[in-house]
């Protein structure tokens, strides 16, 4: 990894020490808040272990560093397992831990599909849009720990960003032009822009809405129908309607 995950280990050693059931999850769930709230290098040990109302001393009977503390968190935010006892206090393999968290996880098979020139008609837009919604909702956790740490993470910037983030934003747009081409989406915006817009609003209403400080009324069902009626509003030709040309 590069020099910024360069971290000096704690100089005592956890292991061999008792640690509380179920303490190990609530320092990962610690270091999720802490990380996607402050970034890489604003975050520090101590403020995982004030998050967690615990000693800063105690992390290290379960992360070595913090690097392997950002390893915890993303574990914790894409829902992996979580080293054993007889591996604590854990290090990090960040590498094979962001592998396991993007993998399948993340996977668009119906926005690749039509992407990559696969069969589509006049609903596809709607189950393009709903399938996109639905992961960033599902993996909000993930996708915004690792939006917040990718900028000061140059390996975790070409992981995610480049190998996940920017492919699947080109897919889209793609998807968006070829359903316009087909008549199945307006054709009288910019492909990429259009879907970039989309894209925005989904994630705003999907991932971020629950941490804006006056979020919009309405529980989890009422985000997702509203902000997919709206993106397909934004999108479809709706020229059966004598809407929009």
């Amino acid at each position: 990894m590069n020099d910024s995950f360069m971290i000096r280990p704690a100089p005592a050693s956890g292991r061999g020490r008792r640690r509380p059931q179920g303490r190990l999850a609530a320092v990962a769930e610690a270091a999720v808040r802490v990380f996607t709230r402050q970034g890489w290098r604003l975050a520090q040990v101590a403020d995982v272990a004030a998050e967690a109302g615990v000693a800063t001393g105690t992390i290290y009977l379960y992360a070595a560093d913090k690097q392997a503390l950002l390893d915890l968190a993303i574990r914790a935010a894409a829902r992996l397992d979580l080293p054993g006892e007889a591996a604590l206090p854990a290090g990090a393999d960040m590498a094979a831990t962001l592998r396991g968290a993007l993998g399948q996880r993340l996977a668009l098979p119906r926005l690749a599909a039509v992407a990559d020139g696969g069969p589509m008609g006049p609903e596809t837009l709607a189950r393009l849009l709903a399938e996109v919604y639905d992961l960033l909702a599902r993996e909000r956790r993930l996708v915004l720990l690792l939006d917040r740490l990718s900028p000061e993470l140059p390996d975790m910037a070409e992981t995610y960003g480049q190998a996940w983030r920017a492919p699947a934003l080109g897919r889209f747009a793609a998807a968006i032009a070829r359903l316009a081409a087909a008549g199945h989406a307006r054709r009288d915006l910019d492909a990429e822009a259009a879907s970039r817009a989309v894209i925005e609003m989904l994630a705003w209403m999907a991932m971020r809405r629950t941490h804006d400080p006056l979020p919009p009324a309405g529980d989890e069902a009422v985000a997702r129908a509203t902000a997919l009626a709206l993106a397909e509003a934004a999108l479809a030709p709706v020229a059966a309607a004598g809407k929009r040309l």
